[in-house]
């Protein structure tokens, strides 16, 4: 969950790639995929394919999420 968190709290910047995203996120690139489909698929996140590169967004929907999360995993990781 925390991981999730990360990289929406990334994405909240602004749009960016796989690479950026990753290590803005502090993700190992080759799992970044396995965090990010589920957030695509459930509608927090969008891609968009642009001169043959993935760019990923944050949906409304993971602005929202988003919000709830940065209120809950503070008290959780007290």
């Amino acid at each position: 969950m925390v991981i999730c968190w990360e990289i929406l709290r990334a994405l909240a910047s602004g749009p960016q790639g796989p690479s950026r995203l990753a290590r803005v996120a502090n993700v190992p690139f080759d799992r970044l995929g396995d965090y990010l489909n589920p957030l695509i698929s459930a509608g927090l996140v969008r891609v968009e394919a642009l001169e043959g590169h993935d760019l990923y967004h944050l949906a409304p929907e993971g602005m929202q999420a988003l919000a709830d999360l940065d209120r809950v995993i503070p008290k959780l990781l007290q």
